[in-house]
């Protein structure tokens, strides 16, 4: 449980917890990647620095090329080509129309929803330190294991791998039937969502609104949901919905400062657990957040949440208490839940809404859950409904998921030039596989990838154009 305080060093509160105090400022070397032509315009050359995964090594600009007509685009001479990430607010309008047109025809086709059953598929994956539920209100469950958390950035590193092979299986495709050149699909990248600097979608991702696709029902679905009085286990069509910045108590996107404190832990545990699970507690802000919670528990005598919620503040549990961190996480949301339903009413109870807000302002939680709150919002017409990417069964038809987990992958990928540790995992653990074989053979894809692979940057399938920076 990280508590930062507005002093310029770390302190010991009354309790012997150790805050981590202000934002801390992390030197990370990144690299310049020019301005870059789409093939139409002709290329360009520039510069690059790099820093080579676990090595600190120096790069020679020469070794980069830049040309994105070019299938090694971005790449050393020599080396096997890699994709370029780029951030989803930079891209061009080539790049733009070319991601568009893989998307919608990929979701039209129904080639995600293998994806979204195994994004579902807990017990075969193993990689959530916790699963956010259908319910509303929302509910989490914890993995079974440390190990399922520790699994969550290595797999879904290898799921955008998947995801990006299969976009270009499924562009090429589309542009031989529409008589275009199916070689353009290599130009093809997964960008990410820089929410952290940008601090909103950008215009043409709110826009891009696929339709089509399936599900798997799970249980707990609200009525109102598209697949709400289906057998669990049986498949629904998909009915997108995107309302960003609706949901009370999620209106905020991670601050940059709060990646800074993230990218500054030394072991891969301590770098994890505030990605996905464990919330900072501001200590600024909790006078005032105990007292609206003492209101709210007078106001809500005979509600359990508002009371933990009261414990939790008082006495933050230590941050590797998972069970704690999921527990509160769940107070957290049925009593937000309320300040929803109460907003939607005729005549609102604002005093109510407005404990709510106060009583949870001491809390940042985690950029994973906060990126897909934030993103997928609630419908204004139910708001027992959220968006598609807050449900993990359906939530691969939108690219927003891929952006936001491109984003915490890049965060991962800027911590990694600097730090040797990796998931501690063990066995079975150390292997991941996404889709079947048979479910990915048609695009070239379904294969196992070892962790090895995984935190070796010059082994994976793709690059970042830049890394993060604080």
């Amino acid at each position: 449980m990280a508590k930062t305080t507005s002093s310029g060093k770390p302190e010991l509160n009354r309790r012997g917890f150790l805050y981590a105090a202000g934002a801390t400022a992390i030197g990370v070397a990144g690299w310049e990647a020019g301005r870059r032509a789409d093939a139409a315009a002709g290329s360009v050359r520039a510069d690059a620095t790099a820093v080579a995964h676990h090595h600190h090594a120096t790069v020679d600009p020469g070794a980069f090329r830049y040309p994105e007509g070019d299938p090694t685009y971005g790449q050393r001479r020599g080396k096997r080509p890699q994709s370029v990430h780029k951030n989803a607010a930079r891209m061009s309008r080539q790049e733009i129309r070319r991601f568009s047109r893989a998307y919608e025809w990929a979701v039209a086709k129904g080639y995600f929803d293998v994806f979204n059953d195994q994004h579902f598929n807990a017990r075969r994956n193993r990689h959530h330190g916790a699963d956010l539920q259908a319910t509303a209100p929302p509910t989490v469950a914890p993995g079974e294991s440390l190990a399922w958390g520790l699994r969550l950035l290595p797999w879904h590193r290898s799921f955008i791998t998947e995801g990006e092979k299969m976009l270009r299986a499924a562009l090429a495709e589309r542009n031989r039937r529409e008589r275009r050149d199916p070689a353009e699909a290599d130009l093809l990248f997964l960008p990410y969502w820089d929410a952290t600097h940008d601090r909103d979608l950008p215009g043409w991702v709110k826009r891009l609104r696929p339709r089509g696709g399936t599900a798997i029902v799970p249980e707990g679905l609200p009525p109102g949901h598209a697949g709400y009085g289906k057998p669990v286990g049986s498949r629904y069509r998909i009915d997108f919905g995107r309302w960003p910045a609706t949901m009370l108590g999620w209106q905020q996107l991670p601050p940059v400062d709060q990646i800074g404190r993230i990218l500054s832990h030394d072991a891969f545990v301590d770098f994890y657990l505030p990605i996905d699970l464990a919330p900072e507690i501001v200590e600024e802000r909790v006078p005032a957040a105990l007292q609206a919670l003492d209101a709210l528990a007078q106001k809500l005598p005979d509600n359990p949440d508002v009371q933990l919620l009261v414990a939790f503040v008082e006495t933050p549990p230590p941050e590797g208490d998972i069970e704690a961190q999921v527990a509160a996480l769940d107070a957290f949301l049925a009593v937000g839940h309320l300040a929803d339903l109460e907003a939607g009413k005729p005549r609102p109870d604002r005093e109510l809404i407005r404990l709510i807000l106060t009583g949870g302002s001491a809390f940042v939680f985690p950029p994973h859950i906060t990126l897909h709150f934030w993103a997928g919002g609630l419908n204004p017409r139910n708001k027992n409904i959220r968006g598609t990417v807050t449900y993990f069964n359906e939530l691969c038809v939108d690219p927003v998921f891929w952006m936001l987990h491109g984003e915490l992958d890049r965060i991962w990928y800027t911590w990694e030039t600097t730090h040797t540790d990796v998931p501690q995992l063990e066995g079975a653990d150390r292997v991941f596989q996404p889709l079947r074989r048979e479910e990915g053979r048609w695009y070239g894809g379904g294969r196992p990838y070892s962790l090895d692979q995984l935190v070796d940057h010059q082994a994976m399938a793709y690059t970042y154009d830049a890394l993060y920076t604080v």
